[in-house]
């Protein structure tokens, strides 16, 4: 949360591809998903009812040695990992989870480390690694610095796709890969230290300064110093400004100027909002910055503190620092903190959508709905 409330965990990006995404490229086989019954109408059900299925905890993340235990297990048996915790389950039929086919299952241990979501900032903590996880599954091969000559190119390691136009900048993946999805745009003057992933149908505007562990998600557009950040898509960075140790959902916008901070100033640990208690939650790191829901709109110059926790549909345009936590569907100005009216939410989404050309479709207002009637309300 804030990040699942829209989506399955099974959704999330990390690396260059989604969760979902990379389960679907590894076993080239359809996804589906065991969610929240209000995410079950966008992110649906569909297994054939002959088939045995194969589950697998939706904070997984993918590894070489992981696939080769999940390719292994049979029906009847369920991978758990060294401390008992549960990776994966194969059952013969989808209708046997729900009548205690997890618990009657046979263990088998893995045998080999695995990564886990647990909160927020996992996903650009593990996001470098993905990154070079993914690359295999896509149809993008080695480029060639001849092909870019009016580029300066340090490293080996370059996907770039046919079809994305790379102005004159400079790509240094010395320290790890860097990936430039299909009809991406990258402007004269932007500068990518690799690991970075740069999704389809970006815009990387000039002056853009993307250091290691960075991925931007499909359609979106982006400026100014990016590190160690994971967008989920269909947002905009698009002025100068810092953003780092960050995640953000779908559809965000961060108005010019505005910035981040990941570090505190007495170099204490940072703490973050925790849904599940209500109460802040020490990170044990140094740095981190901000997790962002989606659709999120921020207002010109905005300052965004240390360990910061933005929920879903906010508007916030303030002056003074944003708060360390904002509740769902905010609307947040000088003036006044109150709830943002949802008939406004939805219209401002259509506009939006025409505008963007982005899908915001029925399913997507009862999701929005859900999440806005459960949520609290300033006074």
């Amino acid at each position: 949360m804030p990040l699942t409330s829209t989506r399955p965990t099974g959704n999330l990006r990390v690396g260059v591809l989604t969760l979902d995404e990379k389960w679907r490229q590894i076993f080239n086989v359809e996804v589906s998903y065991l969610t929240k019954d209000y995410l079950r109408e966008k992110f649906p059900v569909s297994v054939c009812e002959n088939k045995d299925v194969l589950l697998i905890d939706g904070a997984i993340l993918p590894n070489k040695e992981l696939i080769h235990e999940l390719r292994l297990l049979e029906v009847g048996q369920k991978l758990v990992s060294a401390t008992g915790d549960w990776i994966a389950v194969r059952l013969s039929k989808l209708d046997d989870f729900d009548q205690g086919g997890l618990e009657q299952a046979l263990e088998v241990v893995s045998v080999h480390g695995n990564r886990r979501l647990g909160h927020p900032e996992d996903i650009y903590l593990h996001n470098a690694e993905q990154i070079t996880f993914d690359l295999p599954y896509l149809s993008c091969g080695i480029s060639t610095a001849s092909n870019y000559s009016h580029c300066s190119f340090v490293g080996s390691e370059f996907y770039i796709a046919e079809s994305a136009a790379v102005g004159d900048c400079i790509l240094d993946s010395s320290k790890g890969p860097i990936y430039i999805g299909s009809g991406a745009v990258l402007e004269a003057g932007v500068v990518v230290y690799g690991p970075v992933s740069i999704g389809s149908g970006c815009r990387i505007k000039s002056g853009a300064v993307l250091y290691p562990n960075v991925s931007i998600g499909p359609y979106s557009t982006v400026c100014g110093e990016i590190n160690n950040t994971v967008i989920w898509g269909n947002s905009a960075k698009g002025h100068l400004g810092y953003l780092g140790c960050a995640v953000l959902g779908e559809g965000c916008n961060i108005g010019a100027g505005s910035s981040n901070s990941n570090l505190r100033n007495d170099w204490k640990n940072v703490r973050l909002y925790d849904y599940s208690t209500g109460e802040m939650r020490d990170t044990g790191m140094q740095k981190c910055g901000v997790i962002m829901g989606d659709q999120v709109m921020l207002g010109i110059n905005s300052k965004i503190n240390t360990g910061t926790v933005i929920g879903v549909g906010c508007q916030i345009a303030i002056s003074n620092f944003i708060p360390k936590f904002v509740e769902d569907f905010s609307w947040l100005t000088d003036e006044a903190k109150s709830a943002y009216i949802f008939e406004e939410f939805l219209a401002m989404m259509r506009r939006k959508s025409v505008l963007k050309q982005e899908l915001f479709e029925e399913e997507d207002e009862r999701i929005f709905s859900f999440i806005y009637k459960r949520g609290i309300r300033y006074n």
